[in-house]
């Protein structure tokens, strides 16, 4: 008997050990992100993202899309969207969040503006459903220099308390190389 409980100490230890998480830098066009080393680098996930990776078998997934602002105000002067939204970040992220909606619709939103590496950014949280599975998502938009980024992490909604931190620490991590935004600081009257 105490041989056994003996080998299930160990085996608690080793599987607990394994779920201490490496992360690898991953470097791309201009910025990077870390990520977990047990996700794999994929070209299925969204044909317009510049960095995807994923764990299927963890269900953690995670894509950048990253759009030049020039790009982004022509797109809407053309598409006649400047009528509707703001050309700057804030119009960007309710364009870009109203057409997820449409495609999957949300719920359990939550959104807060924050700083990712000395850049303006929102964070978004919210349960979609996708064929069937109810999924959980950690969105990042970020105003850059010269791009707006939008970096999309997901896993099943029963697997939201295994990755949350993951997730988080994957969106804080983000980072553009050899720039930085200065960020106008709120004088309080």
């Amino acid at each position: 008997m105490k041989k056994l409980f003996f080998l299930l100490a160990i085996a608690a230890c080793f599987v607990s050990c394994q779920e201490t998480d490496i992360y690898e830098t991953i470097k791309v066009k201009n910025y990077s992100l870390d990520i977990p080393s047990h996700l794999s680098e994929v070209n299925n996930l969204n044909e317009n993202a510049s960095l995807q990776y994923q764990n299927a078998f963890k269900e953690l997934y995670i894509i950048v899309i990253d759009e030049t602002k020039t790009d982004v105000r022509y797109a809407m002067a053309m598409n006649g969207f400047g009528n509707i939204y703001s050309n700057d970040f804030d119009g960007y992220v309710k364009l870009m969040s109203e057409n997820f909606n449409k495609a999957i619709p949300t719920t359990n939103r939550s959104q807060k503006d924050t700083i990712i590496n000395s850049f303006n950014a929102k964070i978004i949280n919210f349960n979609g459903k996708v064929q069937g599975y109810d999924v959980f998502y950690k969105m990042a938009y970020v105003d850059g220099v010269d791009n707006y980024y939008q970096i999309m992490s997901w896993t099943l909604l029963s697997k939201k308390l295994d990755h949350e931190k993951a997730m988080d620490k994957m969106l804080h991590s983000f980072r553009v190389k050899n720039k930085k935004k200065y960020i106008k600081p709120v004088v309080k009257k």
